[in-house]
């Protein structure tokens, strides 16, 4: 089986976000996946098998199964199409998540996400006390779960001043969960729609260089809030916390779409169990 460790949402090496893609030539056991994506060690690694002409893929954090995750689609799919094994520009990609079109283009990558809705608000006082942060710290908008895959928590803060410099309580931030992660941002970004920061501790992940499904769920809830336009790309900056600049390109045309470019750094062989 061949391995790659892939930058998802950037073309420059050790920016983005790793992740760990192994290209499947024969179904494996879950346990030996979970076994791989920790010895791995990123926050996720993808096993990618093709059947027909169709792809399906599993995710897995170095602590569990999960049914979506954006960059490691990304780079699985920059893999695939960097070593010709595609045989169109749209492929039809099978998840825990639901089936998936994926789209491609000499630049970027584009995966569709799970049909987005909102979930319930939470009070800002009490998040307020996971991210150690004031209540006058949080922008007007409210803080709502959001889904185009995973629920996620969105959390609006006024600058991105407040954004880079919050130190969120992890242990208390388990405590929710019902929701995949904390995706908090700021409309306070010059360079792009929003900067994000993502905290995901109740999959082992304190904090991601770049969320794909995520950046998803936040971009149906700034549609729904009335700040982005549809059918019309928005850039989304993430990482810059830990120095892992990522570029996250998203859309909604009835769908969203989330997208990116990718950068492969190793390549390696797994060796049979």
């Amino acid at each position: 089986m061949n391995f790659f460790i892939v930058d998802a949402f950037t073309n420059e090496p050790f920016k983005g976000n790793p992740a760990g893609v192994v290209l499947l030539d024969k179904e494996i056991p879950k346990k030996l996946k979970q076994n791989i994506a920790k010895e791995i060690g990123f926050s996720e690694t993808s096993f990618v098998l093709k059947k027909g002409k169709e792809f399906f893929i599993e995710y897995f954090t170095p602590v569990s199964e999960i049914d979506l995750c954006g960059h490691a689609t990304i780079a699985t799919f920059y893999v695939l199409h960097h070593l010709k094994l595609l045989e169109s520009k749209k492929v039809l990609l099978h998840t825990k998540a639901g089936k998936l079109n994926i789209y491609i283009s000499e630049e970027k990558i584009f995966m569709e996400q799970a049909q987005p809705k909102l979930g319930e608000t939470i009070e800002k006082e009490k998040i307020s006390k996971v991210l150690n942060i004031s209540v006058d710290d949080f922008d007007t908008l409210p803080v709502q779960k959001a889904f185009t895959g995973l629920w996620d928590l969105i959390v609006p803060v006024k600058s991105k001043k407040i954004l880079l410099n919050i130190n969120p309580d992890l242990e208390y931030m388990k405590r929710f969960n019902d929701v995949a992660s904390f995706h908090v941002f700021t409309l306070d970004e010059s360079n792009g729609l929003c900067n994000t920061r993502n905290f995901a501790p109740l999959y082992g992940i304190n904090e991601e260089a770049a969320t794909g499904t995520a950046n998803g769920a936040l971009f149906y809830y700034l549609y729904k809030h009335n700040i982005v336009k549809k059918d019309k790309v928005y850039k989304i900056i993430q990482g810059e916390s830990l120095n892992r600049k990522s570029e996250i390109f998203v859309t909604f045309d009835g769908k969203i779409k989330v997208g990116g470019t990718a950068k492969i750094i190793f390549k390696g062989q797994l060796l049979d169990f």
